[in-house]
Order: structure tokens, then C-alpha cells, then sequence
């Protein structure tokens, strides 16, 4: 049971910081004059580019920590505010700043895959998870994250017909406050088991 809690919240927390709802609008600019077999292409991608890279950061997350040397309290609290970077980008703008792309297949990997969906956030909490939970329950929650978003994105026109621009943008808005949540939280974590291992030593 615990295991399954486990999965659960990390899979809610990725959701949260992959915010793919809030993504929606920026997807909007790039495919709305797209052909049914491109915006397939770009779907394709997305459904397997997103995953990949979420596998291999966890994975490969507990031995980039080793690699470097790097304390996970320490990494922790710069996680906490680079996550609050993101999530006040978000607020502020509407979401992550990117550029003008050309190609479609372009576009699809940068900016849309990397870093609006797997950006630096989802890296954060990813090398986290691995260095905290089992490998196992970490790449179920990234499988179990990536199928959602899969999802969002591939019936994102139908939602954005729906629902209207504003509406996405309010809901990627209220994710960002998620985001900033959880940022504060990993910072306080981090500082206070800096303390205690200060104190205790």
C-alpha cells in the first residue's frame, strides 16, 4: 500500500509540473494550421519522446547526484527554487518563453517536449524521486505522468475549443501555484535536514 501512495504522489506531483493543460495554448500556435498527418506526427512524438526522457532521468538521476558529488539537501533547496523559477515565469507570462520555429518536428522537441513539458522542473523532482523511492516506482510514475500528458495533448484542440484559450491559461496559472507549493516545500525539507545534520554533528 504504501508503494502504490508512493507512486501516486509522485505521479500527481509530475502532472503537476509537466502542466500540460497549460501547455495547450503555446501547442495552439504551432499546429493550428497543421494536416491531419502532420499533427499525427507531432503526436507520435510527443507520446514517445516525453516518456523516454522521463525514463532516462530517472534512471539515471541517483548516479548524476553520485557523479557530482552532490548532497540531496543541498540539491534539494536549489530544486525548491528553480521550481519557483518556473512556477512565477508561469504566473507571470502565461508559461515558459519560447521561440520561433519553422519545421514542425522542430517544434515538437524544442520548445514543446523539452523545456515545456520535460524541462527543468521535471528533471528537479525526477532526479529526486530517484535518489528517494525505488527505481521501480519512479518510472511508473513517470510512465503513469507521460500517458496523462500524452493524453492532454493529443485531444488538446477539442479541450481548446471547449474550454477557450483563457480558460487553459487559468487552469496552467492554478498549476503553477501548485508548482510554487511544492517548491516551497522541497526548500524548507532541505534547509531543515541541513540543521539537524549541523546540529547532530
Amino acid at each position: 500500500m504504501s508503494a502504490l501512495i508512493d507512486t501516486l504522489n509522485m505521479t500527481g506531483q509530475l502532472i503537476a509540473i509537466l502542466n500540460p493543460i497549460g501547455a495547450i495554448p503555446t501547442l495552439s500556435i504551432y499546429i493550428i494550421n497543421l494536416e491531419t498527418e502532420q499533427l499525427r506526427r507531432v503526436y507520435r512524438l510527443v507520446g514517445i519522446s516525453v516518456p523516454l526522457l522521463m525514463i532516462i532521468f530517472a534512471v539515471a538521476g541517483r548516479y548524476i547526484l553520485q557523479a557530482f558529488g552532490v548532497n540531496l539537501d543541498a540539491f534539494r533547496i536549489a530544486g525548491g527554487v528553480l521550481l519557483m523559477g518556473v512556477a512565477m515565469e508561469t504566473l507571470t507570462a502565461g508559461g515558459p518563453r519560447v521561440g520561433t520555429v519553422k519545421e514542425p518536428e522542430e517544434f515538437v522537441l524544442v520548445p514543446i517536449v523539452t523545456p515545456l513539458l520535460v524541462g527543468p522542473g521535471t528533471i528537479t523532482e525526477l532526479i529526486l524521486f530517484s535518489a528517494i523511492y525505488p527505481i521501480y516506482e519512479v518510472i511508473i510514475a513517470s510512465l503513469l505522468s507521460a500517458a496523462f500528458t500524452y493524453a492532454v495533448i493529443r485531444f488538446s484542440q477539442p479541450l481548446l475549443k471547449m474550454l477557450g484559450s483563457n480558460t487553459l491559461k487559468v487552469l496552467g496559472r492554478f498549476m503553477s501555484l501548485i508548482i510554487a507549493a511544492l517548491a516551497i516545500g522541497m526548500i524548507l525539507t532541505g534547509v531543515t535536514n541541513y540543521v539537524q545534520s549541523v546540529m547532530h554533528a
